[in-house]
């Protein structure tokens, strides 16, 4: 009974002991266990239907590499990874309409939305490092501020503007083009690896919102996303929005399919939201097209250095918007928790030491 008793002391102290070393909190030990299972539950490339293989093998082939359409390093996932996990919008706001205070929080949820629509189909895939995109509108570009109602104290307004060319041949678009400072773009400075956002990283800008008074359809780039005012403020408690989610695709590099020998010559096996019309959400097709594009510009290590596995400087996990930094054990650190508890019963030591390595490694952080 003794003994017994002595090894039930000894195996609670262990286990304390390990809590506090490889799981400082509670919160971090659940959400690396969560880590773990999305890790070795993780899709590949090889995870492709069958079906789809063909056409998107096609388009990237025949579309994206010959139109040279990812080859900017301001792609969405560019926008992301230099965002730390987050994209800035600043809302372009060519319109005459006001806005009310909801309107404007129901944007920047709406942004929030229709962006991670597209990306949540990345987690757990292939080394995409991230889970949910925070997206927060910093600013709105507007000519006249009186239109943003029940202004806020923190809400940034821009008022300067320049001469939107379009207005010359369509009298119905304004005239005058509100405009974000260019210091805080980051589509005029993503060449630039040194530059320095005033204010610091969390006050540039990756996109514009631009809403534009008798805008028809809608246009979409590493830039950002065009539509009319009427359509994002009709549709901005929607779920998925068709416009605003096939404006997002281009923003990722990909294209349209108007002609009939933009398409694959065998067609599409499942509808696009990216042929216009085609579909009013995101598709089985427009997620593997997605995750494969990934794929490919993730070989550029380069570019996309934090996405591989192996990478040393690694700084952890994000999940939900924290990230999870790992807690490598070294051999003093085991031989530290152990020796207090050879000294009661000796022949636990390698034991104790396997353990608790082959528990870091295969439990905690697979390995790595």
């Amino acid at each position: 009974m003794k003994i017994m008793n002595k090894r039930k002391w000894i195996i609670a102290a262990i286990t304390l002991a390990i809590t506090v070393l490889l799981a400082p909190g509670l919160d971090t030990f659940l959400s690396e266990q969560a880590v773990y299972a999305a890790e070795t539950d993780s899709l590949t490339i090889t995870d492709m239907p069958e079906n789809l293989r063909e056409s998107i093998e096609w388009v990237w082939n025949n579309r994206i590499l010959v139109e040279d359409s990812t080859s900017r390093k301001n792609l969405i996932f560019d926008q992301i990874f230099a965002g730390e996990g987050t994209i800035n919008y600043v809302v372009r706001w060519q319109s005459s309409k006001t806005v009310t205070l909801q309107q404007r929080k129901d944007i920047e949820t709406m942004l929030g939305r229709q962006l991670n629509n597209w990306t949540k189909h990345l987690e757990g895939y292939d080394g995409w490092p991230y889970g949910d995109i925070p997206v927060k509108v910093v600013g709105w570009a507007c000519v006249n501020p009186d239109l943003l109602l029940d202004k806020q104290s923190d809400e940034i307004i821009y008022t300067d503007y320049i001469t939107d060319e379009l207005s010359s041949s369509e009298p119905n678009i304004p005239s005058k083009l509100p405009v974000a400072p260019s210091a805080l773009s980051r589509f005029d400075h993503f060449t630039e690896p040194n530059y320095s956002y005033p204010g610091g990283l969390d006050k540039r800008f990756d996109m514009y919102l631009w809403a534009t008074s008798n805008f028809g359809g809608g246009a979409g780039g590493d830039w950002g996303q065009r539509m009319s005012d009427d359509y994002i403020l009709s549709t901005v408690n929607s779920d998925e929005i068709e416009i605003t989610e096939h404006e997002i695709g281009h923003g990722f590099g990909f294209p349209d399919f108007y002609q009939t020998n933009e398409r694959p010559p065998n067609g599409f096996p499942v509808p696009t939201i990216m042929w216009a019309g085609n579909s009013s959400t995101i598709t089985e097709w427009d997620i593997w097209l997605l995750r494969y594009t990934w794929s490919q510009l993730k070989q550029n290590t380069s570019r996309f250095s934090a996405a591989s596995p192996e990478d040393s400087n690694s700084t952890g996990t994000e999940i939900h918007g924290k990230m999870y930094k790992r807690h490598p054990v070294t051999e003093p650190q085991l031989t530290s928790i152990i020796q207090p508890f050879s000294i009661l019963y000796t022949p636990m030591e390698s034991g104790l030491k396997s353990f608790l390595r082959t528990l870091h490694q295969q439990v905690f952080w697979n390995g790595k």
